[in-house]
């Protein structure tokens, strides 16, 4: 056999027998009371895309868990148990029960124990971060576990006499949450060295002001800033600056739905309503009808929109088949991108600090930003174009 066939496959074989450890592989040992055959798995996002780990090995209510990850990630534990959701509506609507998350990095190696039926409140032990993880979790166990059971008590409540006993629900559920958020934001100004900082600050954007978030995270460790998750809480930063009133828009070049390179500068001289959607988003397509009106009462004043749409797919093939079904179905005939296109090195929704869908952002003439609006923009979208286009 060629010598060097032996060498390669000497060293698969090797590598197949190395320890965890020197396949830089992390391991999870999770022994979950009740979840019975429903399935479980962990599910992470990294810049490769999102990643979905099954079940290496099962003995009992011992499920064990092994993968790669080459920087530190957040990983969180998908069940099928009919306790990982409280159903409002039979066979129908239902609410996701909160999540139980873990800390994936080289070399991890811990165990959980838990119970299905309220898998969130599981103790995690092993390395330092999921430690220290862990021992947050326990403290803000009590507020989550509140929440939760108001949420569900309060979905129940459908009836116009439960009108008051609702009300006083939801006020309840938003001092917890208050209190919460400030139990967070008090971890991450006493622990900026903590990877759990960066998840949480990756959570908490909309309870900081710009200045105390931008503060927040340039306090972090230098490591944990070039990770995905670090960025990700960069690209909040600078594209909360970016979107400001009078920011010159971040141009880019896209393929359109024609298979063109489109370049958002090409349209220097009118005004540009930028609008991010996907055809996953349900509030994004219904407010499509909306913006035909829109589009046919402005166009001839000089308005012109730009669609960029964020496929949840990682396959580009799928993610284009998706956006441009949606796109006939809804019968949208303005200038249509797909933000998956080169999005390793141009990511629109990150550049543009997209944090809800839809979200529209007007241009000026010069390309400068005018406004953006979180949310299908009904008569506030009006009165805005109005307002900017001298009508």
């Amino acid at each position: 056999m060629n010598k060097h066939l032996l060498t390669m496959a000497g060293s698969l074989l090797l590598a197949s027998f190395l320890p965890a450890s020197a396949q830089k592989s992390y391991k999870v040992t999770a022994n979950i009371k009740g979840q019975d055959d429903y399935k479980l798995n962990i599910v992470y996002t990294t810049a490769d895309g999102h990643k979905t780990d099954t079940v290496l090995s099962r003995n009992g209510d011992s499920f064990t868990f092994s993968g790669n990850v080459k920087e530190p990630v957040v990983g969180t534990f998908m069940s099928r148990h009919p306790g990982s959701k409280f159903e409002i509506v039979k066979g129908g609507m239902f609410m996701p029960a909160p999540n139980l998350e873990i800390l994936l990095s080289e070399n991890t190696d811990v165990q959980i124990t838990g119970n299905a039926d309220e898998l969130y409140k599981a103790v995690v032990k092993g390395d330092k971060a999921n430690e220290e993880l862990n021992a947050f979790r326990q403290k803000e166990m009590p507020l989550v576990t509140q929440i939760w059971e108001l949420r569900k008590k309060s979905a129940g409540m459908r009836n116009p006499g439960d009108s008051n006993a609702r009300k006083a629900i939801v006020a309840e559920i938003n001092t917890a949450t208050g209190q919460l958020t400030a139990t967070r934001k008090q971890f991450v100004a006493t622990h900026p060295s903590s990877f759990v900082s960066v998840m949480l600050l990756a959570r908490l954007q909309g309870d900081y002001d710009a200045a105390a978030y931008e503060k927040a995270f340039n306090g972090l460790r230098p490591a944990y800033k070039t990770t995905y998750l670090g960025k990700y809480v960069a690209s909040r930063i600078s594209g909360d600056k970016a979107t400001t009133e009078g920011a010159a828009a971040i141009n880019f070049t896209k393929i359109d739905n024609h298979g063109e390179p489109f370049t958002l500068s090409s349209l220097k001289g009118k005004y540009v309503l930028l609008d991010f959607w996907g055809s996953w988003c349900g509030p994004c397509r219904a407010s499509h009808p909306h913006l035909k009106e829109v589009y046919a009462k402005y166009k001839d004043k000089g308005l012109e929109i730009v669609g960029i749409a964020a496929e949840k797919s990682d396959n580009l093939e799928e993610a284009k088949k998706n956006w441009l079904s949606a796109i006939q179905q809804d019968g949208i005939n303005w200038i249509q991108v797909l933000n998956n296109y080169n999005k390793a090195t141009s990511d629109l929704t990150m550049a543009y600090g997209i944090s809800g869908f839809p979200t529209k952002i007007l241009l000026d003439k010069n390309g400068k930003v005018l406004f953006k609006l979180v949310g299908d923009g009904g008569d506030e979208l009006d009165q805005k174009l109005k307002g900017a286009l001298g009508l």
